[in-house]
């Protein structure tokens, strides 16, 4: 009678962790004894069922951090676009703002030509 229980408790073990893994969910001992109706303790005793588990819960686990690292990547890369788009931004302000610079410098320099030649201008009608 106790066997029956065991073999029972195996096979609804087995179809609970098949089911986890077709739906794609977190292994864990504790979502296997949930799913199969049967204790966490049982799943522990048992060695073939216990090195399923965390070979899947190892695999799940592996899955998880390559997508992780990829979503880490594309972040990455659109972290980079945004970076490279205000970089290019940066250096058109800055090119436009040499430009005016050098137009400012030459008006400057056309303004004090003009002052000097008043002045000398009026240093000829009017001697100091």
């Amino acid at each position: 009678m106790a066997s029956a229980r065991t073999a029972s408790a195996e096979e609804k073990a087995r179809r609970a962790l098949q089911r986890l893994i077709t739906a794609q969910e977190p292994i864990s001992f504790a979502a296997v004894a949930r799913a199969g109706d049967v204790s966490t303790d049982f799943l522990y005793r048992h060695a073939e069922l216990r090195m399923r588990i965390e070979r899947q819960r190892a695999k799940h686990r592996r899955h998880s951090s390559l997508n992780a690292a990829s979503d880490n990547e594309a972040g990455s890369s659109s972290t980079s676009a945004a970076v490279r788009a205000l970089a290019r931004k940066i250096d058109d302000e800055r090119r436009a703002r040499r430009q005016e610079v050098a137009e400012l410098r030459e008006a400057l320099e056309t303004a004090q030509g003009e002052n000097l030649a008043l002045r000398r201008r009026l240093d000829r009608y009017e001697p100091t």
